[in-house]
């Protein structure tokens, strides 16, 4: 996914509303991707200075290492805003050039008068086993119709996949098209890209567990159905005709 996207290079690290994109206006939602390549030894520790602006995965050699977020009680644990200082162990073997990704995700402003929200990581710095790491490569992701529209699908379906990858799915209509409800309670979180279009997010810890899908958005024919989960994926999207609530 991070093959065709644009990359920053900069020595420190960079909130989203700071990077040099966008006419240099930054990055306004979505995610934000610090990738650092370096060598690990057993038991190395992750700090992150400061607080996560709002959530982080951190994955070494593409796979996630950082605890799953399914529950409201999991926002208290490593990689959310609510942990000041945060530290995580990378790995329990020595790993020669690891590739390290922390992938920020930022769940909202509330922007009012003189107070103004940041997202990203920008509060401290980050440092492994209390070194300070600097020259990062910087991926903005913010999920833009002709970004999403053009990326490549290559690997079926694995029900055994863990961490954060994108799925796609085709979806056929015939007339009459009508809205409808995409029932993710089989999903556990992330969000969910209609024909290009961010539909909205998704959450296992509620409080709703669908999405509302105006038939404008669908077309007769073939639709496409991409999903940016998290954690662990389902092996089909339901579809229902009102809302469902969290009952867990």
């Amino acid at each position: 996914m991070l093959a065709n996207t644009q990359n920053i290079h900069s020595n420190s690290l960079i909130s989203m509303e700071n990077l040099d994109i966008n006419n240099n206006n930054g990055q306004s939602f979505g995610y934000v991707v610090y990738r650092k390549v370096l060598d690990l030894s057993a038991g190395a520790t992750l700090k992150i200075e400061g607080r996560v602006c709002d959530t982080v995965m951190v994955l070494v050699d593409g796979k996630l290492v950082s605890p799953w977020i399914s529950r409201a009680a999991d926002m208290n644990q490593f990689g959310t805003s609510r942990v000041l200082n945060g530290t995580l162990t990378l790995t329990d073997t020595d790993i020669q050039e690891a590739v390290l990704d922390l992938i920020v995700e930022n769940w909202g402003r509330v922007n009012v008068r003189v107070y103004k929200q940041f997202k990203g990581l920008w509060q401290g710095g980050v440092s492994v086993n209390d070194q300070y790491i600097n020259d990062w490569l910087i991926y903005p992701l913010e999920f833009k119709k002709s970004w999403t529209n053009q990326l490549n699908f290559h690997n079926n379906y694995n029900e055994n996949a863990t961490g954060p990858l994108l799925y796609k799915g085709t979806l056929k209509l015939n007339d009459p098209i009508k809205d409808t409800f995409l029932d993710m309670q089989d999903w556990r979180k992330g969000i969910v890209i209609v024909n290009g279009f961010v539909l909205g997010r998704y959450a296992r810890m509620g409080p709703i567990q669908t999405l509302y899908l105006p038939a404008p958005f669908l077309n007769k024919g073939e639709n496409t159905i991409a999903v940016f989960e998290h954690f662990k994926p389902a092996g089909e999207i339901k579809f229902t005709t009102e809302h469902i609530y969290y009952n867990h």
